[in-house]
């Protein structure tokens, strides 16, 4: 119990800690880090370090070093090796910003393929017979796996728009997985979800509520593929969870980057175009000016997140309550969808 507090607390503080050591050294590295205002989905006003990424990964080093279970070690073993083609693609698009699209999607999918290596493990049924009969096959589970890892790692970036909004998406996620695993008594899960949560509440102490410093594209993908293989390992190692329960548990960005794809290739956009016309942004520009006028403009900008944490805690809630069961989950799901759309069009037309 000693060393499990230990890394948690040393995840959580070596994250906090680096993260202030980035913001106090920005004049220093400023010329290559900072993200500037100004660009379509930008909403922040003043120059920011948008290597925050680099501070969680470091953190979650230290907290390897006390992870008394050799199992967990052996997870968050798995996530710091797997993770760092995800991690250095971020990293490159936020020191260049010249990296496409599809080659940052390939990168994290490539994180996916190496965790199935490291890890032993994939995706292997879904509780759908015809993609079961199909998974079954090892490298098309490979694939799948692949897919959907990087799939959630870039749906967590997109969602990265707002102080606190995907860090804390992906707190909130990564504790609901924590929950549903110590329902089934997955100890080593638990600890390593709880871990990884407190790697990324360490930095979001220091980006929530003022915006001093971002995850970038690194820290977002980084986040992104270290929730995706808890989510994946999750059904896999314990065959009483439905897959469906991890879906559920990261819905709220998995649903946020298919609509957007959906709403743009119908408006005959590019999928990969960045718009202001994502929910959160909405919200931002619809919603926060009204709701709260006259507001500092980093407090109504981290105003959106608190909002936005809603939509990801309510499926995250529904996954720890029906994590046995795939009819319920399912059903979730579909409201889920029906819910954000509904809100959606409500939004878009105030």
């Amino acid at each position: 119990m000693e060393y499990t507090t230990y890394a948690i607390a040393s995840s959580a503080l070596a994250s906090f800690l680096l993260a202030k050591v980035l913001v106090l050294t920005a004049d220093r590295h400023g010329r290559f880090t900072m993200d500037l205002p100004g660009a379509v989905q930008k909403f922040h006003s003043n120059p920011t370090p948008r290597i925050g990424g680099i501070g969680i990964y470091l953190a979650l080093i230290v907290a390897w070093r006390f992870v008394p279970e050799r199992d967990a070690a052996g997870i968050l073993a798995t996530i710091l090796l797997a993770g760092i083609p995800a991690l250095l693609i971020g990293l490159i698009e936020d020191l260049t910003k010249r990296v496409g699209v599809g080659i940052r999607l390939i990168a994290t999918m490539a994180s996916g393929a190496l965790a199935c290596w490291l890890g032993g493990t994939s995706l292997t049924h879904v509780d759908w017979s015809m993609a079961d009969s199909l998974l079954r096959v090892a490298p098309i589970a490979v694939i799948f796996t692949a897919f959907a890892v990087g799939g959630v790692s870039n749906a967590i970036n997109i969602i990265d728009g707002f102080h606190g909004l995907a860090s804390g998406t992906a707190v909130l996620c990564l504790l609901a997985l924590a929950c549903i695993a110590a329902h089934v008594g997955d100890s080593a899960l638990v600890l390593t979800s709880v871990v990884v949560a407190a790697a990324i509440a360490g930095f979001w102490m220091v980006n929530f509520p003022w915006g001093k410093l971002f995850l970038g594209d690194g820290g977002a993908y980084f986040a992104g593929f270290a929730l995706a293989w808890l989510a994946v390992l999750l059904p896999m190692r314990n065959p009483a969870v439905s897959p469906w329960a991890s879906l559920l548990v990261c819905a709220y960005p998995i649903v946020e980057v298919m609509y957007s794809i959906v709403r743009r290739l119908h408006s005959r956009h590019s999928a990969g175009e960045p718009d202001r016309r994502h929910l959160h942004s909405l919200v931002a520009t619809q919603v926060i000016p009204k709701l709260l006028p006259g507001l500092h403009p980093a407090l109504q900008n981290s105003s959106v997140s608190v909002i936005m944490w809603i939509c990801a805690a309510v499926p995250a809630l529904a996954a720890i309550a029906f994590h046995h069961s795939t009819g319920w989950l399912v059903l979730c799901a579909a409201a889920v969808v029906v819910t954000y759309h509904l809100i959606y069009r409500r939004v878009a037309r105030t």
